[in-house]
């Protein structure tokens, strides 16, 4: 059954103060742990376990297991970033676009998704002009993943989602922290991050039952 109230895990790592967090949202609540506190916690009661661009992805390695046994009850893995350490096998390393000049790095709407109703390319592929802060890279996707976002002239997946056939999915976006671009000196951007997270919510599968993980 989609749940209109979420709860997610912000696995923050920065050396001085917090990642960009997600502002103040309604009917949600999001529990801010440092990322070597994480594996005591039992990850099936949230709809998502976020990572940021500033994870510490070896040490994610060895949480492999902590994320099958996750992933497997339905749970969401949201990864921010490069891909430097593939702790799933979904996963491969970042490869930056060759060429990375304004034009280089427009952002193409690949396909409709409602995690990003009425966020536009030209929003994701501009900042006062200068494009390069959404993305400037692609960590490659698996076969059959959901490619909503691509940038640049090839079109190199930017955004996409993987459904485990087991249960559990990996969204996964090749860049700084979604929320972060976003709000970022546009605080009129606020119902778009709403908008992301309620599908979150809405859309987890995660199950009831109360799983070890």
């Amino acid at each position: 059954m989609a749940k209109s109230q979420g709860r997610f895990l912000f696995v923050d790592n920065t050396a001085v103060g917090l990642a960009a967090l997600p502002p103040r949202l309604d009917r949600h609540r999001v529990d801010v742990l440092q990322q070597y506190e994480i594996d005591r916690l039992n990850w099936a009661v949230y709809d998502a376990v976020i990572l940021t661009i500033h994870a510490d992805q070896i040490h994610l390695m060895e949480l492999k297991d902590k994320f099958e046994s996750y992933l497997a009850c339905g749970g969401t893995v949201l990864f921010n970033g490069h891909v430097v350490q593939p702790f799933l096998p979904e996963l491969t390393r970042f490869q930056p676009l060759p060429k990375r000049g304004r034009n280089d790095l427009i952002v193409h709407r690949e396909a409709d998704h409602p995690a990003f109703d009425g966020i536009t390319g030209e929003l994701l592929s501009f900042r006062k002009g200068v494009s390069g802060f959404y993305g400037r890279g692609m960590n490659p996707p698996p076969e059959g993943a959901f490619v909503i976002n691509s940038i640049g002239a090839d079109h190199w997946p930017l955004d996409w989602i993987v459904e485990r056939e087991g249960g559990g999915r990996i969204f996964v976006h090749a860049g700084n922290d979604i929320w972060g671009f976003l709000m970022i000196g546009s605080p009129g951007n606020l119902p778009y991050v709403q908008r992301f997270f309620d599908w979150l919510s809405e859309s987890s599968s995660l199950k009831d039952t109360i799983v070890a993980v």
